[in-house]
């Protein structure tokens, strides 16, 4: 069960930070975040399954994207398109407008995706909204495993916990990381107290991501990782310059 929370100009130094933990089976091979070395400009993390991703950044682009998975049993197809792939085709502008395949995204498996270009956001989902949603500025987003509409109360927490970071300073990225490792075994959650952070040998938080953009288009991306057990194994800090940045100011 993935969690994200973006601040998308809710802050007026600090027009986009994003909060995120990728939940996946920890036997699913991945490499860290980092500069990928083909030439696309992707900062991020990659899936080397599938070859995408589930969230990341182009600085030359202005643009970010992340993607969580629905959590829907027995209606899942294994021959369906990789999902992560819509995050890196974003990234690199293959999908240069959200309408461009607004036509095409039943043939995935059900998700939900955040997608940011140099002015504007918005909320896609290929299984409850019948249109992209634009993310009005000065707001607080979350995703997770349901629709986007759906109340989600684990969600509710996060953004609430992060609107109270960013309502008396700046972004704090050791606050935040503390926030997404807010976990317990999820097996023993209920909606309410769902944790957002889970701990499970098999499946369970892989990553936390915490993302800080500034009005003058400066920032970075850190990721935290770890094991099965829930033991931090790394972290990569990047820092970055979003040359496209000045129109969100």
């Amino acid at each position: 069960m993935c969690i994200a929370v973006c601040g998308w100009r809710s802050a007026p130094d600090f027009p986009l930070v994003v909060i995120a933990n990728r939940d996946e089976f920890h036997e699913r091979p991945t490499a860290p975040l980092s500069r990928w070395s083909d030439g696309s400009g992707i900062v991020a993390g990659r899936d080397m399954r599938s070859g995408g991703t589930w969230l990341g950044v182009s600085e030359d682009a202005g643009r970010l994207a992340l993607i969580t998975n629905f959590r829907e049993p027995g209606n899942h197809d294994p021959v369906a398109p990789s999902r992560g792939a819509l995050v890196s085709d974003w990234l690199t502008g293959e999908w240069r407008r959200v309408e461009d395949r607004l036509d095409q995204l039943d043939r995935f498996n059900g998700f939900s995706l955040i997608l940011i270009d140099r002015q504007k956001g918005w909320v896609v989902d290929n299984r409850s909204l019948a249109a992209p949603f634009g993310m009005p500025t000065g707001g607080f987003y979350g995703l997770s495993n349901s629709p986007f509409a759906a109340p989600w109360p684990k969600v509710d927490r996060l953004i609430g916990d992060m609107r109270g970071i960013m309502d008396i300073g700046p972004p704090d990225e050791d606050a935040f990381f503390a926030m997404l490792a807010k976990g317990g075994p999820a097996e023993e959650a209920d909606a309410e107290t769902a944790p957002i952070f889970i701990e499970n040998p098999a499946y369970g938080t892989r990553c936390s991501t915490v993302i800080t953009i500034g009005a003058n288009g400066r920032g970075a991306i850190a990721e935290r990782r770890f094991d099965s057990l829930g033991k931090v194994t790394g972290t990569t800090r990047i820092e970055l310059s979003f040359r496209a940045c000045s129109y969100w100011a």
